[in-house]
């Protein structure tokens, strides 16, 4: 009785595990490639804001994206060192979108929809792009 008891506690614990590890992607040590794309992004958004530490960003999504190499994905191909040369097939693209509230220089909150196109070089994340609908 008392080793069938020790079985069934064990199985419950390795199943609570595993439900854990699947719901915080490995306890939340996995970085894969749309954690770390998401990471960078909202790092990069608000680099370039005037006040960085008052930026909220709400409504991130992350999705895999297309290289766009004739429009959009055009200037970091062809002048940022990272992507310049770089074979297009060895290039994977994760696209990061939300919304940004922060401050601007003289005290206003602005809204703000945010694009970043987060650039992978062979798994690798080389190069980000950041687009703004307003000017910071």
């Amino acid at each position: 009785m008392r080793v069938w008891l020790l079985g069934a506690t064990a199985v419950v614990i390795l199943a609570v595990a595993v439900v854990i590890a699947v719901k915080t992607h490995g306890f939340g040590l996995a970085n894969s490639d749309e954690r770390i794309a998401q990471q960078r992004c909202e790092s990069d958004v608000r680099a370039q804001l005037a006040s960085p530490s008052t930026a909220k960003l709400s409504d991130v999504t992350s999705a895999i994206s297309e290289l766009d190499p004739d429009s959009r994905d055009m200037f970091p191909l062809m002048v940022n060192e990272p992507l310049k040369g770089v074979d297009h097939a060895r290039i994977t693209v994760w696209n990061v979108s939300g919304m940004v509230d922060a401050q601007t220089e003289v005290g206003t909150v602005i809204r703000d929809p945010f694009t970043c196109r987060a650039y992978f070089v062979d798994g690798t994340l080389a190069d980000t792009l950041v687009l703004f609908d307003h000017e910071h």
